[in-house]
Protein backbone atom coordinates (compact mmCIF):
# COMPACT_ATOMS: atom_id res chain seq x y z
CA UNK A 1 0.00 0.00 0.00
CA UNK A 2 0.89 3.62 -0.63
CA UNK A 3 -0.75 6.63 0.52
CA UNK A 4 -0.30 10.00 -0.91
CA UNK A 5 -1.73 13.04 -2.53
CA UNK A 6 -2.52 14.77 -5.53
CA UNK A 7 -0.37 17.66 -4.75
CA UNK A 8 3.00 15.59 -3.51
CA UNK A 9 4.82 16.08 -6.48
CA UNK A 10 8.27 14.30 -5.00
CA UNK A 11 6.96 11.19 -4.33
CA UNK A 12 4.31 10.71 -6.87
CA UNK A 13 7.87 11.19 -9.04
CA UNK A 14 8.79 8.01 -7.54
CA UNK A 15 6.17 5.40 -7.95
CA UNK A 16 5.17 3.07 -11.16
CA UNK A 17 4.79 5.27 -14.20
CA UNK A 18 1.29 4.21 -15.04
CA UNK A 19 0.61 5.47 -11.41
CA UNK A 20 2.42 8.73 -12.35
CA UNK A 21 0.63 8.94 -15.40
CA UNK A 22 -3.31 8.20 -13.47
CA UNK A 23 -2.34 11.19 -10.73
CA UNK A 24 -1.27 13.24 -13.43
CA UNK A 25 -4.28 12.55 -15.39
CA UNK A 26 -6.73 13.05 -12.50
CA UNK A 27 -4.82 16.41 -11.76
CA UNK A 28 -5.03 17.86 -15.12
CA UNK A 29 -8.78 16.98 -15.55
CA UNK A 30 -9.58 17.47 -12.13
CA UNK A 31 -12.88 19.63 -12.17
CA UNK A 32 -14.53 17.41 -15.19
CA UNK A 33 -13.90 14.39 -13.25
CA UNK A 34 -15.72 15.48 -10.24
CA UNK A 35 -18.86 16.28 -12.62
CA UNK A 36 -18.37 12.91 -13.75
CA UNK A 37 -21.92 10.76 -13.28
CA UNK A 38 -20.75 6.66 -11.24
CA UNK A 39 -19.41 4.23 -13.29
CA UNK A 40 -16.50 2.68 -15.61
CA UNK A 41 -14.74 4.82 -18.31
CA UNK A 42 -12.37 4.04 -20.92
CA UNK A 43 -9.73 6.61 -20.68
CA UNK A 44 -6.94 7.63 -22.77
CA UNK A 45 -4.44 5.89 -20.43
CA UNK A 46 -5.38 2.83 -21.80
CA UNK A 47 -7.17 1.70 -18.69
CA UNK A 48 -10.64 1.73 -16.78
CA UNK A 49 -11.29 4.59 -14.48
CA UNK A 50 -14.49 4.00 -11.99
CA UNK A 51 -16.19 6.95 -10.60
CA UNK A 52 -17.52 5.73 -7.55
CA UNK A 53 -20.61 7.62 -5.83
CA UNK A 54 -21.25 6.11 -2.59
CA UNK A 55 -22.96 6.40 0.90
CA UNK A 56 -20.45 5.49 3.51
CA UNK A 57 -21.46 2.67 6.26
CA UNK A 58 -20.02 0.43 8.52
CA UNK A 59 -18.22 -2.87 8.42
CA UNK A 60 -21.31 -5.21 8.55
CA UNK A 61 -22.69 -3.96 4.75
CA UNK A 62 -18.94 -3.69 3.39
CA UNK A 63 -16.75 -6.73 2.51
CA UNK A 64 -12.63 -7.26 2.53
CA UNK A 65 -11.17 -7.77 -0.47
CA UNK A 66 -8.50 -7.26 -3.26
CA UNK A 67 -7.32 -7.95 -6.44
CA UNK A 68 -4.72 -10.18 -8.67
CA UNK A 69 -4.45 -8.81 -12.25
CA UNK A 70 -5.14 -5.48 -11.31
CA UNK A 71 -3.69 -2.31 -9.13
CA UNK A 72 -6.24 -0.27 -7.31
CA UNK A 73 -5.20 3.29 -7.92
CA UNK A 74 -8.30 4.94 -5.32
CA UNK A 75 -8.12 8.79 -5.33
CA UNK A 76 -10.85 10.72 -3.04
CA UNK A 77 -12.42 13.71 -5.39
CA UNK A 78 -15.33 14.43 -2.53
CA UNK A 79 -15.99 13.51 0.78
CA UNK A 80 -14.03 11.60 3.80
CA UNK A 81 -14.08 7.98 4.28
CA UNK A 82 -11.81 5.22 6.35
CA UNK A 83 -10.38 2.41 4.23
CA UNK A 84 -9.65 -0.67 6.52
CA UNK A 85 -6.80 -2.27 5.99
CA UNK A 86 -4.65 -5.51 6.35
CA UNK A 87 -2.33 -8.13 4.28
CA UNK A 88 -3.60 -11.32 2.94
CA UNK A 89 -1.11 -12.94 4.72
CA UNK A 90 -3.13 -12.37 7.94
CA UNK A 91 -6.57 -13.14 6.03
CA UNK A 92 -8.78 -16.11 4.94
CA UNK A 93 -9.70 -15.99 1.30
CA UNK A 94 -13.45 -16.82 1.14
CA UNK A 95 -14.17 -16.71 -2.32
CA UNK A 96 -12.42 -15.78 -5.11
CA UNK A 97 -14.10 -14.50 -8.58
CA UNK A 98 -11.60 -14.43 -11.27
CA UNK A 99 -13.83 -12.72 -13.92
CA UNK A 100 -14.46 -10.04 -11.81
CA UNK A 101 -10.83 -9.45 -10.65
CA UNK A 102 -11.88 -10.13 -6.90
CA UNK A 103 -10.92 -11.85 -4.07
CA UNK A 104 -13.13 -11.79 -1.07
CA UNK A 105 -11.07 -12.29 2.83
CA UNK A 106 -12.59 -12.69 6.15
CA UNK A 107 -10.14 -11.61 9.22
CA UNK A 108 -9.48 -9.05 11.31
CA UNK A 109 -8.74 -5.18 10.27
CA UNK A 110 -5.39 -4.03 10.94
CA UNK A 111 -5.84 -0.62 10.89
CA UNK A 112 -8.27 2.22 9.35
CA UNK A 113 -6.66 4.56 6.65
CA UNK A 114 -8.59 7.87 6.42
CA UNK A 115 -8.88 9.19 2.79
CA UNK A 116 -9.99 12.83 2.18
CA UNK A 117 -10.34 15.15 -1.06
CA UNK A 118 -6.98 15.05 -3.03
CA UNK A 119 -5.92 11.85 -0.76
CA UNK A 120 -4.85 8.82 -3.03
CA UNK A 121 -4.50 4.78 -1.91
CA UNK A 122 -2.34 2.38 -3.98
CA UNK A 123 -2.89 -1.20 -3.62
CA UNK A 124 -1.38 -4.38 -4.59
CA UNK A 125 -2.17 -7.90 -4.63
CA UNK A 126 -1.79 -8.29 -0.93
CA UNK A 127 -3.39 -5.92 0.66
CA UNK A 128 -7.00 -6.81 1.56
CA UNK A 129 -8.90 -3.58 1.41
CA UNK A 130 -12.51 -2.68 2.64
CA UNK A 131 -13.59 0.93 1.40
CA UNK A 132 -16.56 3.07 1.86
CA UNK A 133 -16.61 3.20 5.85
CA UNK A 134 -17.91 6.00 7.93
CA UNK A 135 -16.12 8.79 9.38
CA UNK A 136 -18.36 10.17 12.01
CA UNK A 137 -21.41 9.91 10.14
CA UNK A 138 -22.76 8.14 6.86
CA UNK A 139 -21.83 10.57 3.88
CA UNK A 140 -21.94 10.54 0.54
CA UNK A 141 -18.44 10.41 -0.87
CA UNK A 142 -17.18 10.14 -4.95
CA UNK A 143 -14.30 8.65 -5.56
CA UNK A 144 -11.86 7.43 -8.80
CA UNK A 145 -10.66 3.85 -9.09
CA UNK A 146 -8.22 3.60 -11.59
CA UNK A 147 -7.72 -0.26 -12.60
CA UNK A 148 -4.02 -0.67 -14.12
CA UNK A 149 -3.28 -3.98 -14.79
CA UNK A 150 -0.20 -5.48 -13.12
CA UNK A 151 1.36 -6.48 -16.43
CA UNK A 152 1.68 -2.80 -17.26
CA UNK A 153 3.65 -1.97 -14.23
Amino acid sequence: MIYTNLKDTLQNKNIAKKVQECIEYTNKNLEELKKLDGGAYDIELGIKMHVNTYETGTAEDKIMETHLKNLDVQIMLCGEEYVAFNTSNNMKVEKTEEEKDLVIYSGNVLFNVLLKEGDILILYPNDVHMPGLKVKESKKIKKLVFKVPLKEL
